[in-house]
This record gives structure tokens, sequence and C-alpha cells, in this order.
């Protein structure tokens, strides 16, 4: 075998292992392993042929055959450290999210929301960096706000849902994913923005949560079933994810003025918590998973499936997303004294239990209230109610979460002069 053979068939060999590398970070680590084994394989096979021919030519030509054979060895040791780097990429969770996208992305999204238009060619860019096939865009509407969206885009395949919106929207795509297995991505574009918030997303920066709804680690969290029935005996079914309630919360949900909270934020909130704190307790019965019936007089009850609120206030520390429980508690001040004991508590991290503000964990929850209250589900008013069912259902809904850095070449890119024309047109 001519010496110039050898030479072209070692160029080879090189050129094989660079484009294994390369092409394996594109297709996978199953697909890169492979590649990376066949190229020792083809080394092995060639020392042996050197050797072989070693044997056959003369001295003259054993020299360059030797240092031929030597630099094989090199190649070979540079291929198993080629190798070792690839798994450890691979084994990252960066890059083995990078290689496992989910196939088929869609955005539901309330088109009336400020920065819905950049969102929508944010997301679409981020989609078509990462090599999938074109996000499919679906707007909510003022008779449904997500539901039927939701459907159509599982009808569809989607593996992942982003839901942008506020808490109304992500409420109502959450309800139908949970119990499938296509995943919630979430695009904070309300004013609570309650389950990104519990979920630790950076919700002011819009192309970091775009990204992780992209790029996110998916993870289970629990979402509750909620019946709802009223003075007239009809009942409504729905899903939370964060917070249902009875009392003031409710009653501060349904009054907080749209134009104070465009203006301020969540800030209005507290405007309208103000003017509700007057107010009488109302008798209600508990019942926990299934347990003896409780009398109590409350201003509020809540039932929880975590417990951050808007400004950062970790009204519930001990409710957790994925801890199969829901948290209960009850309201019942007499007086502003005792408003202000509430807000010390809440505002300082007291871990002291007072008579005031009673707590219990459950997986069952039925609330039969003498009178009706008005009720809210994730902030949202759901109108006045004299019964409440809840129950847990752990694991129930996969979500895209915060995870490592993106790549810049997969990362949703910053909005341009050229794509703000394409907005304003």
């Amino acid at each position: 075998m001519p010496l110039e053979l050898i030479l072209a068939f070692l160029a080879v060999v090189v050129a094989v292992v660079a484009l294994a590398f390369t092409l394996g970070l594109r297709t996978g680590q199953r697909r890169l392993s492979e590649d990376v084994g066949q190229v020792q394989t083809e080394v092995r096979t060639m020392r042996g042929s050197v050797d072989q021919i070693s044997g056959e030519l003369g001295s003259a030509q054993l020299g360059e055959l030797t240092d031929m054979s030597s630099r094989l060895k090199a190649l070979d040791g540079r291929i198993g450290e080629l190798d070792g780097q690839i798994h450890e990429l691979t084994d990252a969770p960066l890059i083995a999210r990078a290689l496992e996208h989910p196939r088929k992305i869609a955005l539901v999204i309330n088109p009336i929301k400020q920065n819905a238009d950049q969102v929508r060619l944010q997301v679409s860019a981020a989609v078509r960096n990462a090599g999938l096939p074109d996000v499919t865009v679906y707007e909510t509407t003022a008779e449904d706000p997500g539901q039927q969206m939701a459907r159509d885009a599982l009808a569809d395949g989607a593996d992942v849902v982003i839901a942008a919106g506020g808490d109304g929207t992500v409420r109502f795509v959450a309800e139908e994913l949970a119990g499938t297995d296509t995943a919630l991505g979430l695009v904070p574009l309300g004013t609570g923005n309650l389950l990104a918030r519990n979920l630790k997303m950076p919700i002011q920066n819009l192309e970091a949560c775009i990204n992780t709804a992209v790029h996110g680690s998916t993870r289970h969290i629990d979402a509750v079933d909620i019946r709802l029935e009223r003075q007239d005996g009809q009942t409504v079914h729905n899903t939370f994810l964060v917070i249902a309630g009875a009392g003031i919360d409710a009653e501060v949900m349904g009054d907080t003025r749209d134009d104070l909270k465009e203006k301020a934020g969540w800030l209005a909130y507290g405007e309208a918590g103000v003017r509700h704190l007057p107010g009488h307790r109302k008798d209600i019965t508990l019942s926990l998973d299934g347990g003896a019936p409780q009398r109590r007089k409350v201003r509020s009850i809540m039932i929880a499936n975590c417990g951050e609120l808007t400004g950062g206030l970790d009204f519930i520390p001990e409710a957790r997303l994925d801890d199969g429980l829901l948290d209960v508690v009850m309201l019942s001040p007499r007086n502003a004294f005792d408003w202000l004991r509430i807000a010390a508590k809440t505002a300082l991290k007291i871990n002291r239990t007072i008579p005031i503000m009673e707590t219990h964990q459950a997986t069952r929850v039925r609330v039969q209230l003498d009178e009706p209250m008005i009720s809210q589900l994730d902030g949202d008013a759901t109108g006045d109610v004299v019964a409440i069912d809840a129950r847990i259902r752990p694991d129930a809904l996969k979500v895209q979460t915060p995870a490592a850095a993106v790549p810049d070449s997969l990362a949703a890119p910053a909005m341009t002069e050229d794509d703000a024309e394409v907005v304003k047109d």
C-alpha cells in the first residue's frame, strides 16, 4: 500500500473525527457516540494494517511507518479525549436539554396585553433558532381566555404550550394541559403573575422567560380541581394552580381598578385592600380529608397550592407546588389591631401561630358557607359561592422552569429596530 494512500486515509480519519464531533452536538449524544465508536474501530483496523505493511516493506520505509503509527496512537488518544468531552457536555443539563427539544411548540397569547406583539416575534425567533417547526399561534378572546386554544394546540400535537398573558390565561391553559404529557410554558404579561412568581421566574425579563419556555427544564407540579357551588344550586368545575379563596381576598381581587393596575401594577391591590378591610366575619363549616366538620367565623378562607403573592410576599411559606398537599388558611380578625398582627406575622416571617390566622394541610377540602361569599381563583373573581370542594392532583402538570444559561445561538434574540418596525406595521 503506497504511503500516499495511507496518509490520505489518515486525513480522512481526522476529518471523520472532526465531523463526528460537530454533528454529534446537533443530532444527539447517541449518534455522536456511535460515530466516535466507528472511528475508534477504524483506527484500530488501520493500526493493524500498518503493522502488517511494516512487516512487508523494507527498512527504508519502516521508519516512516513507525512515525505514522505513533501519530495514529496520538490521534486515538485525542479521540478518547474528545469522547470524554462529548459525554461531559451531553451529561450537562444545558446540552441535554438542547438535544432534547420538544418537537412542536404552540403559543396561546392574549393579544391585548402590553408587549404581546413583541412576545409573538421573540417566541417565533427562539423556536426557529432552535431548529424546530414554526410555532403555532392561538389568540385568546373575550369569550374564551384560553381553553379552546389549548385544546386545539393539544389536538395539533404540541409538546409545549406557552401561555402568554395574565393569571387567567395561564389558569385556563393549564386546566386543559393538566394530566397530559404536554408541558406549560410561561410568558407572564399580567399584573399578579402568581404562578411565575412561585416558580421563581424572572418576570421582569421577557427574553429570559421566553428562553425558559423554549429551552427550560421540565418540572411536575400539583394542580387543584375545585368545584364552586352557587346559591341557586348550580356548580362550576375549574382548575387552579396557586390559591383560591372566599372573603376579603376575593373582594380585593374583584374590586381592584383596571386603570390603576395598568399604572401601578400589583400595588393597585393595596388600594382595594384598604377599602375592604372593614367588614364582619362569616360562619363557615370546614371538613378536611372527609373528617369531622369544624365550625369557624372567618373574614377569609383560602386554599393554596403555593404561597407567594404579589410584591414577593410569601403569605403561606409552608405551601409547596409539589408536596401533594393543600394548605388551608383562615383569617378571623375582629378589629384593625388584629389585621396589624396578621400583617406583621406575614411581612416579618414570624414563625409563631396566632389564633386569628389558622392553618391546616389536607388533600381534600370542603367548605360550606352559611351565607354567600365572593370567591376567587388565582386572582380572578369567580362570583358568589355557598360551598367549595377542592382536591389536590399531585404532579398533574408539566411546566417549563428556569434552567442553566441557554447558548446565544439558541436564545430568543432581543428586539431589533427591524422587529420594532414590524410591530408598528
